[in-house]
């Protein structure tokens, strides 16, 4: 059997405050949601999708409302040290919350991670294989 298509979901707080926080940064809703308890947004190049869910929605029959360890954390490429911190400002100004602060890791990685208002974790990364 083979996917289609695969997108992740999340519960969140406050789906509003979620999609603000999102569209501050810069990313794409997703056009087909007109539900007023679900920010949904594209990441990427190839559009994958990932759907924030207000608690007390259906959502929490799947994940419950709170921090959980079986949380993954998203990496989002960079393409430039530039472009590493123009994604830190953004991410500050939007009202994230630097948990690492940039940093290079080696001699191949450059970058940081952050937690949206809800703390869901991400990664901004540069990946500089050779340097």
């Amino acid at each position: 059997m083979k996917s289609k298509k695969i997108w992740a979901n999340y519960s969140v707080k406050d789906a509003r405050r979620t999609h603000e926080f999102y569209t501050r940064l810069g990313f794409t809703p997703n056009t087909f949601n007109t539900d007023p308890k679900l920010a949904s947004f594209l990441f990427g190049d190839h559009d994958f999708v990932i759907h924030f869910f207000e608690q007390g929605t259906k959502i929490d029959e799947y994940l419950p409302p709170g921090f959980h360890t079986g949380e993954i954390i998203f990496t989002l490429s960079a393409e430039s040290e530039e472009e590493v911190k123009d994604w830190k400002d953004r991410v500050e100004k939007a009202g994230g919350n630097i948990s690492n602060e940039t940093e290079r890791n080696g001699s191949d990685y450059y970058g940081f991670t952050f937690t949206d208002p809800d703390g869901h974790k991400f990664n901004i990364l540069l990946i500089e294989m050779g340097i």
